[in-house]
């Protein structure tokens, strides 16, 4: 695997997966003109939508990207049953929430989220066939295409967020949402057109095809689930223990803190498709040298950044919000010592996945999430600082990474030494041939 051979494509999957950062810098816009409680009331809400849609995935529409590529699948048996299971788990997820929304608001100190609960079911819906159509798009390898849709999804709602804040229409967290729905509904829309060349509107049933999925999602949803409760626990227990405000205080620091998730998406895009081709044809030195070279790329880039950012983290929160979320600063720069683990800890879990090791991945992801429960819980109680629920999540961070490296070097046999320095090679190699390019021009 060269880095010449698909820079190509991971332009276009870098430039998709920044798009969530262009929509971040629109809400850390938002940030300043409204309330740190409606700031707090909005983290919230778009939590829940994030752990629904990121367990959906999981327990469904991985499955799209995991037998996609096996070239005896028909894809439109494959897409349909998907479809239909994700959509059972949205409904019953999506019940729940409608049917109790004032218990729900009550056990998250949150009475403002209970007349909301009505825009999550719709904003789900509308955005179902962005979520489905997109894993389409990432297992026929199609950047561009999974590009524009999340231009039409992210870019377009930072567009409108921007131009109606200096309209002054953007005054709490439902004036926000609203135009999130429409930015979702439109993605869809695009979605749908630009699938069209890589699958027919043709449900087929097919019960096979529903028993290999069923099979391969059994510990898939268990792992979507911890995994997503991992990723956003820290937001629902801050709520719990601190309310709207200091929510809105550790999403000032959290949404900072996940413009690395853009990282980690792009990864994934090739890592786990990867995964699942070479692992199944048996050519574990292959995968063993797209691991190292992965880890190493995100180490390369990954941790400088992250010391330049806990140095100047006073000087860029008083850039982007002014004095408003001074107290956040603490928060961001304990959770970047998760960057530390941050290159295993992502590339691993796509290869576990692409592998179809799932129920190990479950037991990882249990060990983690309880970890995070458990000492999040106890340093809020104890302290009520902030900076408790993120020592938390970096320490159950580090501990999903030593988990994941241990499983990984027993089942792909790593070499160490390789997996922090092969990238580097590739890196350089590449950047020299470029130099030498332009001299013979």
């Amino acid at each position: 695997m060269k880095f010449s051979e698909h820079i190509g494509k991971g332009a276009w999957a870098f430039a998709s997966r920044g798009l969530p950062l262009l929509y971040a810098i629109a809400l850390i816009a938002v940030a300043r003109v409204i309330p740190k409680e409606e700031f707090g009331v909005l983290a919230v809400f778009q939590t829940f939508f994030t752990m629904i849609f990121s367990f959906s995935d999981s327990f469904a529409l991985q499955a799209i990207v995991k037998f996609g590529v096996e070239p005896e699948v028909v894809i439109e048996e494959l897409v349909t049953m998907t479809t239909l299971l994700f959509l059972a788990f949205l409904g019953m997820a999506l019940a729940i929430l409608l049917l109790f929304p004032g218990i729900v608001s009550r056990l998250l100190n949150i009475p403002q989220l209970e007349p909301l609960m009505p825009y999550l079911a719709i904003f789900a819906l509308f955005t179902t066939p962005r979520v489905v159509f997109s894993k389409v798009l990432q297992m026929r390898f199609r950047m561009k295409e999974i590009f524009f849709v999340d231009f039409a999804n992210f870019g377009i709602a930072s567009i409108i967020l921007v131009i109606m804040m200096m309209l002054g229409k953007i005054q709490n967290a439902e004036s926000v949402i609203r135009v999130t729905m429409v930015s979702g509904l439109l993605s869809s829309l695009v979605a749908i057109v630009l699938v069209r060349p890589f699958l027919r509107y043709r449900p087929k049933y097919s019960r096979a095809m529903l028993a290999r999925i069923s099979e391969f999602v059994r510990y898939q949803a268990a792992a979507g689930l911890v995994s997503s409760a991992q990723q956003n626990f820290d937001i629902l227990i801050v709520s719990g223990f601190m309310g709207a405000v200091g929510v809105g205080v550790y999403n000032g620091a959290k949404m900072l803190f996940r413009g690395f998730y853009i990282i980690r998406d792009t990864m994934i895009l090739f890592v786990f498709p990867a995964t699942s081709k070479y692992h199944s044809r048996g050519e574990i030195g292959t995968l063993r040298i797209i691991l190292e070279k992965s880890v190493s790329f995100l180490t390369l880039g990954l941790i400088p950044l992250g010391i330049v950012l806990a140095i100047g983290a006073p000087f860029i929160f008083h850039i982007l919000y002014g004095v408003k979320y001074d107290a956040s600063i603490p928060v961001f720069r304990v959770l970047l010592i998760s960057i530390l683990f941050f290159p295993m800890q992502t590339v691993f879990n796509a290869a576990m996945a692409g592998m179809g090791k799932i129920k190990e991945e479950f037991w990882i992801f249990t060990v983690s999430l309880v970890v995070n429960v458990i000492l999040s819980a106890a340093l809020l109680a104890f302290t009520h600082n902030l900076v408790g629920a993120a020592v938390a999540f970096a320490v159950a961070s580090g501990v999903q990474s030593v988990q994941l490296y241990f499983y990984i070097q027993k089942h792909v046999g790593l070499d160490k030494r390789q997996l922090w320095i092969r990238g580097f090679g590739d890196f350089f190699s590449y950047f020299r041939s470029l130099v030498a390019r332009r001299n013979e021009a």
